[in-house]
């Protein structure tokens, strides 16, 4: 998510699509959290499904441009995010609102816990990717989580609130990144974060790299 540019098999050269799927994700963090926290009173339920619906199709097309671009973790996330992560619990909302569905939970609470776990599982998949993008994986998995268990009421509302004002927050920072780097500016991300559980790859096989000079 964090490349400027790349050059697909065919020469052609592709511009990095991130701020086209990270600013619906700072969307739909802010309609989650305000949700949680009561800053939309009650009946928002159909309007957070909008924003399900327009950014899920943006975080769609993000996921393919990525992965024609080359970026597998980037990309994936993207694509599963939009659909999984968007549309999903946007129709869920929509059914129960229209009476489709005699109630959201015990499902719409699990679905959450299945989607938090997932997010923590892309954290193997970013794991090169500079630190602080890694970041999405833990967030989610902890906002994502705490959302699950407040649906199944184990958890007061201001718990995943709070995570995803975090996620907010994260998706903001990556989105400045992505629009500054478009403009030839510089915003760190940091260092992969394998670096940080495993050091230096020059750390951990000097030899190799000797003999590569």
């Amino acid at each position: 998510m964090s490349e400027t540019d790349a050059i697909d098999p065919n020469g052609e050269r592709w511009a990095d699509p991130s701020a086209l799927g990270l600013a619906p994700l700072v969307g739909i963090n802010l309609a989650f959290a305000g949700d949680f926290l009561g800053w939309w009173g009650s009946g928002a339920a159909p309007l957070i499904a909008v924003v399900g619906f327009v950014g899920g199709l943006l975080q769609l097309l993000t996921g393919v441009l990525s992965l024609k671009r080359g970026d597998a973790a980037g990309g994936t996330l993207m694509g599963t995010f939009g659909m999984l992560f968007m549309w999903g619990p946007g129709f869920m909302l929509v059914a129960n609102e229209i009476g489709l569905a005699g109630g959201l939970n015990p499902f719409f609470g699990t679905w959450s816990l299945f989607l938090g776990a997932l997010l923590g599982m892309w954290s193997l998949a970013l794991l090169q990717k500079p630190w602080f993008e890694f970041l999405i994986g833990p967030l989610g998995f902890l906002a994502l989580g705490s959302a699950g268990m407040h649906d199944l009421g184990l958890l007061p509302a201001v718990i995943p609130g709070i995570g995803f004002l975090a996620l907010l927050g994260w998706g903001a920072y990556m989105l400045a990144h992505a629009l500054a780097a478009a403009s030839g500016l510089s915003i760190p991300l940091g260092r992969p974060a394998m670096e940080l559980f495993v050091g230096r790859s020059e750390d951990v096989a000097p030899t190799q790299a000797s003999r590569s000079d």
